[in-house]
C-alpha cells in the first residue's frame, strides 16, 4: 500500500487529498475537465454515472477513491487485456493492485486472497462472469469494500454498441453490498444508452456527469468508396498508412478473411503489420497484442476483437477499411488514437456495400424486433454522418446530446468544406420510380429507368409516370443520390440472395420527403472526390518531434531505447514505464538531478525512486 497503514486514515478524504495523490502517484498537477467533479462524489461515498471522453482518465475517477477510501476497491472489467493493462500500469506506480481471471495461477489466486484479506491491495480488478461464480461473493463478502466501479459500463446496454448480457446482471450488486459506493464509467453512451445504465445497475440516485466528447486533437476523415472490390479498398488501406511510415497505427477490419488479408499486404508494401481477430488461439493474440504495445511504429490489423481499453498512447491513426455499425462504436475505435492529447488522424472508407452489408448482418442476430430497429437506425446515423456534409465531430457531439458543439476546424470537412445541391426534387423522383417499380429490381436498374434507358423495355414501364422522369441529370449524379437515400434509410437494399433489390425504406420519412417536409441535401460528385484526408498543420509535441533540434531527438531516442530494454525486463508494455510524452519532456527540459527530473508531468514518487537514476544515465550516455 502507499499510504502508511499505521496511520489512521480520516473518515472522509478530501479532494485535496486526492489532488495529493494524483500528483504524488501519477505526476500530474491537477484533474481535468470533470473528473474532480466525479472523484468527489464517490470520496463522500455517493454513487455515480461518469461518461468521460476516451483518453479523459476515467480509471483515475475510481483509482484514486480506492486508494483513499478505507477497504478494498473492486474494478468489474469486461476483457482480460484490459485489467492487465490496468493492473500492470498500477503496479508501474507503485499501487496495490490484483487481477482474478482465468489466466491466474491457483497459487497466484491464493496469494491475491490472503493480501486482500490482510488489508495490502487497493484495488482488485474482476470479470463480470467471475462475479456470477458464488464462491467469488462469498469472499468478497468477507471484506471490507471501499467502492464498486463498473468499466465500460456502455456493455450492459442492448442499446449500446457491445453488450454483454453478463453486464445485466451487475444490478444485484446493490443488494450484495449495500452501502457501498458504486461508481459506472464509459467513453462512449448516448442519452437512451445512459438512461439504460442508471435503470440495469439500480443507480437511480447516482450523479450522472456527461463530459464534452469533444477530442480536438483528432483529425476525423471519410472517403467514399469508387467500388465494391476489395482490391481497391485494400490499396487505398496501402496507401494511406504508407503516407504515415513508421508511425502507429490502428486498421480494423470487417472481418477475420480481411485482417489477414489487409495485414499481408501492408507487410508485403515494408510496413509492421499485425493480424488481430478472434478467430486465433488467445495466446497467440496475446503475443500479436505485445508486440503492439512494445515495438514502435507496429500497425495493428484488427476485427472489432481489439480495441477496447488498449491504452498504448502514441497510436496517431486509426482507418477503418470497413466502417463499424454504429457512432458509438465508431467513437470508441477512433478513440484509439491520441490518447496522449498529440494530433492523430482517424480515417474511414464507405461505401454503400457496406451499409448493405451492416444491415444484413444486423438482420441474422438474435435479438428483440425493438432492440434491432435501434441498432439500424444507429447504422443508418454513422453512414449519414459519412456522407454528409457536416462537421464530423460536431456531429457526433450532437449525437450524443451534447448542446453547443462548434465545428472542429480540423476534419475534411472543416477544411475542405464540399460543394452540396438540393436533391429533394430528385429523391422524390427517386422514391416514386422505387414505388412504381414495385420494389422489385436492383439499384442500376432504378436509375437506367429514371433515364429512360432501361434495355429491352417493355411497354408497361414506359407507360408509368416515372419513366425517364430523370433524363435531365447524368448517371454519376443519380448514382450519388441513391446511394445517399440508402444511407439516410430512406431506400433499403434486399440482399435476395446476392442480387440487391432496392425498397422503400422508413415510411414516415419517405412520406416527409414526398410532402416537401424534408430537405435532401448531396455533397457534389467533384466534393466527394476530394474528400481523401489533407495534412493539416501539425502543433503540439509531435510537432516538437519533427522539428526538435538533434540533440534533443538523440536524447529522446536514447529514452525511448533504455524504456524498451526496461519494459523487456518487466514483460510490459514501454509506455506503462513512461508515456513517449513524458519522455520528450524529459528530453526537452534535460534535468541534471533527481529533484528537477521529479517535477516533469507523468513522473510520480514511485517511479522516480524506481526509474530517476537510470533515467539521468541514459541523458548522461547520449551520443554528442
Amino acid at each position: 500500500m502507499l499510504a502508511d497503514s499505521t496511520l489512521i486514515a480520516p473518515p472522509a478524504p478530501s479532494l485535496a487529498d486526492a489532488r495529493a495523490t494524483l500528483e504524488r502517484v501519477w505526476g500530474h498537477g491537477d484533474f481535468r475537465g470533470r473528473q474532480a467533479e466525479v472523484v468527489t462524489e464517490i470520496l463522500a461515498g455517493r454513487d455515480v454515472v461518469a461518461v468521460l471522453p476516451t483518453g479523459g482518465g476515467k480509471s483515475v475517477c475510481y483509482q484514486i477513491p480506492a486508494m483513499l477510501r478505507p477497504g478494498l476497491g473492486l474494478v468489474v472489467s469486461p476483457l482480460i487485456a484490459l485489467m492487465t493493462d490496468q493492473v500492470e500500469a498500477l503496479k508501474q506506480q507503485g499501487v496495490a493492485a490484483a487481477r482474478l481471471d482465468s489466466g491466474v495461477s491457483m497459487d497466484d489466486r491464493s496469494a491475491i486472497w490472503r493480501q486482500a484479506r490482510a488489508g495490502e491491495l487497493d484495488l482488485l480488478y474482476v470479470s463480470p462472469e467471475g462475479l456470477a461464480q458464488p464462491h467469488l461473493i462469498d469472499r468478497l463478502h468477507d471484506l471490507p469494500l471501499s467502492l464498486i466501479a463498473i468499466d465500460e459500463a456502455h456493455c450492459v446496454s442492448q442499446w449500446g454498441h457491445d453488450f454483454r448480457p453478463d453486464y445485466r446482471t451487475l444490478g444485484r450488486l446493490a443488494e450484495l453490498f449495500p452501502g457501498v459506493p458504486r461508481i459506472a464509467v464509459t467513453a462512449t453512451a448516448d442519452a437512451r444508452t445512459r438512461d439504460d445504465i442508471v435503470r440495469s445497475l439500480r443507480l437511480e440516485d447516482a450523479k450522472v456527469v456527461v463530459d464534452s466528447f469533444a477530442r480536438p486533437n483528432l483529425q476525423l476523415s471519410a472517403i467514399r468508396k469508387e467500388s465494391a472490390s476489395r482490391a481497391r479498398t485494400d490499396a487505398a488501406v496501402i496507401d494511406l498508412v504508407r503516407q504515415r511510415r513508421g508511425k502507429s497505427g490502428v486498421v480494423y477490419c470487417g472481418s477475420r478473411d480481411g485482417c489477414e488479408r489487409v495485414a499481408e499486404a501492408l507487410r508485403a508494401a515494408g510496413t509492421n503489420a499485425i493480424a488481430y481477430h478472434a478467430g486465433m488461439e488467445a495466446r497467440d493474440r496475446d503475443r500479436r497484442l505485445e508486440r503492439f504495445l512494445a515495438e514502435d511504429g507496429a500497425v495493428m490489423v484488427a476485427t472489432i476483437a481489439f480495441g477496447m481499453g488498449v491504452d498504448k498512447a502514441d497510436v496517431r491513426f486509426v482507418i477503418h477499411a470497413d466502417p463499424p455499425g454504429s457512432l458509438e462504436a465508431y467513437w470508441q475505435e477512433i478513440g484509439r488514437a491520441g490518447r496522449d492529447g498529440e494530433p492523430a488522424d482517424g480515417i474511414t472508407l464507405y461505401g454503400p456495400s457496406d451499409i448493405a452489408w451492416t444491415l444484413k448482418r444486423l438482420e441474422g442476430r438474435p435479438m428483440a424486433e425493438e432492440v434491432k430497429a435501434v441498432q439500424v437506425k444507429k447504422a443508418r446515423q454513422l453512414f449519414a454522418m459519412l456522407d454528409g456534409a457536416v462537421c464530423r465531430a460536431q456531429a457526433v457531439r450532437r449525437y450524443f446530446g451534447e448542446e453547443g458543439a462548434e465545428r472542429c476546424g480540423v476534419c475534411d470537412l472543416c477544411l475542405d468544406p464540399p460543394a452540396v445541391f438540393d436533391a429533394t426534387v430528385p429523391a422524390q423522383k427517386a422514391l416514386a420510380a422505387v414505388q412504381r417499380l414495385g420494389e422489385r429490381f436492383g439499384k442500376n436498374r432504378v436509375i437506367d429507368h429514371l433515364l429512360g434507358k432501361t434495355k429491352d423495355v417493355q411497354p408497361w414501364e414506359t407507360a408509368l409516370s416515372t419513366w425517364a422522369i430523370g433524363a435531365d441529370t447524368g448517371q454519376h449524379t443519380w448514382r450519388d443520390i441513391v446511394d445517399h437515400l440508402m444511407f439516410e434509410g430512406l431506400l433499403v437494399e434486399d440482399p435476395n440472395e446476392g442480387k440487391p433489390l432496392v425498397r422503400l425504406g422508413d415510411p414516415e420519412a419517405v412520406r416527409a420527403v414526398y410532402r416537401g417536409e424534408r430537405a435532401i441535401e448531396v455533397r457534389a460528385a467533384a466534393a466527394r472526390a476530394a474528400s481523401a484526408p489533407r495534412e493539416r498543420t501539425r502543433t503540439g509535441r509531435n510537432a516538437a518531434l519533427e522539428t526538435m533540434d538533434a540533440d534533443v531527438r538523440a536524447r529522446f531516442e536514447t529514452l525511448r531505447a533504455w524504456r524498451r530494454d526496461r519494459a523487456a525486463e518487466q514483460h510490459v508494455p514501454p509506455y506503462v514505464i513512461f508515456q513517449d510524452k513524458t519522455l520528450l519532456e524529459i528530453a526537452l527540459a534535460e534535468p541534471g538531478d533527481l529533484e528537477r527530473l521529479g517535477h516533469i508531468s507523468g513522473v510520480g514518487q514511485t517511479k522516480l525512486d524506481r526509474y530517476g537514476k537510470g533515467v539521468l544515465e541514459a541523458l548522461r550516455q547520449t551520443p554528442g
